[in-house]
């Protein structure tokens, strides 16, 4: 049986320069805008017991499409139909009331998806238990760190057991073992053949959790089925793109009185990283040091500068031997950029910049989508 269904579903944004721009549109009659199109003819179905994954480039649409599955936007185009009860991890904070309690915005948010409150009251103390948020549920949901906001979110969106269940990227925010609790949970929705809906830039979780994957690209399906076949196609786009990104940073050395070379990193220990180069300069130089760590999609798991750590900025002249320590490695296993670059004395432009490739192994089973570890800096 179709449980989702989607026939063509386009929308289409109008940008404005300046709000008055609308009202003169509406007024004389005369376009003042300019299109956005974040969909075309999107057409997809979904029977129960699938589980959707949605992959894409940041802008290609996979928000917009949420959005409109859970019906919280309408698409300008085409029909959407959907059976059986929707829950949602959208927009951190969506479907809560800041100045309400935890426990007055379960019944809030039962209330957006049409739940009648004596069955929130029944499910009440499960909710209160899985979210594991203590006397902090009583207190107003504006006092919550953006993980309780999730504990609380996810907690409500499963324990009402809906038909239908769609995150975007909600569970990046959440702590360790809050994330493995909410794919165990999401475990048992797929053995109950529940439908799943998943967007995620960790292709690793995507492949092994859904059956299938959508690649959106610039609003249009650019392929879709099999997760490991969409995925292996869109891991060798990823390869691509930082191909270009590299050319682009090779451009920024272009010129440069300073140069970065002998570049190694490796894992000293299971949750420690040694980085290690040489900077040359022609001139002496006062800037700051700074290091990345991406993903092959290019998305940026962490970063760190002497500037973030409130350090002045190191004097560079001949050649200097750089040393960084990085702890704390919160990352799945799996092959990333390590990137170096020195920066001004206000770290806001790379002089130079430079990255190698790197295998990690860490004991960690879920990516955080942006992890800031400990990190030390040392000149000879």
């Amino acid at each position: 049986m179709i449980a989702v269904n989607t026939e063509q579903v386009t929308k289409v944004y109008k940008l404005y320069n300046k709000p008055l721009d609308r009202l003169k549109e509406f007024l004389f009659h005369r376009p003042l805008h300019k299109d956005l199109v974040a969909l075309s003819d999107v057409t997809f179905s979904l029977k129960k017991g699938d589980t959707l994954g949605v992959i894409g480039d940041n802008g290609a649409g996979k928000s917009t499409l949420l959005k409109i599955l859970t019906k919280t936007l309408s698409p300008t185009d085409g029909r959407v139909e959907v059976q059986g009860l929707i829950t949602s991890l959208l927009e951190l904070g969506s479907g809560f009331h800041p100045e309400f309690t935890g426990v007055e915005n379960v019944f809030f948010y039962g209330s957006l998806l049409g739940i009648d409150g004596n069955l929130m009251k029944k499910h009440m103390r499960q909710i209160i238990e899985f979210a594991e948020l203590g006397d902090f549920i009583n207190y107003p949901i504006k006092t919550y760190s953006s993980g309780m906001h999730v504990r609380l979110a996810f907690s409500v969106a499963t324990t009402v057991d809906p038909d239908i269940l769609i995150i975007d990227e909600a569970l990046s925010v959440g702590d360790q073992y809050f994330q493995k609790k909410c794919l165990e949970k999401m475990d048992d929705f797929k053995k109950r053949e529940k439908i799943i809906i998943f967007c995620s830039h960790d292709l690793y979780q995507i492949k092994t959790f859904c059956s299938k994957t959508m690649w959106l690209d610039h609003g249009r399906i650019k392929m879709f089925g099999d997760s490991t076949q969409v995925i292996n196609a869109y891991a060798g786009h990823e390869q691509t793109r930082a191909e270009v990104y590299r050319e682009q940073l090779q451009k920024t050395n272009e010129g440069s009185f300073l140069f970065i070379s002998d570049i190694s990193a490796h894992q000293s220990a299971k949750r420690e990283l040694a980085i290690e180069f040489k900077v040359k300069s022609s001139e002496p130089f006062l800037g700051h040091i700074g290091w990345a760590i991406l993903k092959r999609d290019m998305f940026q798991v962490s970063f760190m500068t002497t500037h973030m750590q409130e350090k002045d900025p190191v004097l560079l002249e001949g050649t200097k031997k750089i040393s960084i320590r990085v702890q704390d490695l919160n990352l799945v296993n799996d092959n990333y950029f390590v990137y170096v670059g020195i920066f001004d004395s206000k770290a806001y432009k790379p002089i130079a910049v430079e990255s190698i490739d790197c295998t990690l192994t860490t004991d960690y089973e879920i990516l955080n989508s942006l992890c800031f570890f400990r990190s030390t800096f040392t000149v000879e």
